[in-house]
């Protein structure tokens, strides 16, 4: 009985840990946003919402736990330091063939900005990020 009492608080204080580590994300705020003369389009992912923005729209949606896990995952893979010096494919914004696009993340009290690029056209390594964003926020590109 004593060993019960001594391990039953020991084993409540290590579950409680392990679950706080799941929840924590690697990120704490991400920003999309892409705009040109006449269209915009703004995704915030903060918490456990993804908030959005165009034009003609607005909302917010609830994300699930595989929601903010994928999320995690892609932001993880990501070198943040990095991002301010990613290679654009195209220069159709330039021109106005597309929208003006850049993402930032914002880590603990730091944050880090992308290069600009052409939304839906985003460098390789922001593609799959650019797509679940807009999943997400059930807006279409």
């Amino acid at each position: 009985m004593k060993y019960l009492k001594i391990v039953t608080p020991l084993f409540v204080l290590l579950m409680m840990s392990c679950s706080a580590q799941n929840t924590a994300s690697s990120f704490d705020i991400i920003n999309y946003e892409a705009q040109t003369r006449g269209s915009m389009v703004k995704i915030n992912v903060e918490s456990s919402k993804v908030y959005y923005k165009t034009y003609d729209s607005e909302g917010v949606y609830e994300l699930s736990k595989d929601e903010i896990e994928k999320l995690d995952n892609l932001v993880s893979e990501l070198n943040l330091n990095e991002l301010k010096d990613l290679e654009a494919p195209s220069k159709n914004s330039a021109t106005d063939r597309a929208l003006i696009a850049k993402v930032s993340f914002k880590v603990k009290d730091k944050e880090y900005t992308s290069s600009t690029f052409d939304a839906g056209n985003p460098p390789k390594e922001l593609k799959k990020l650019e797509n679940l964003l807009f999943l997400l926020a059930k807006l279409k590109e």
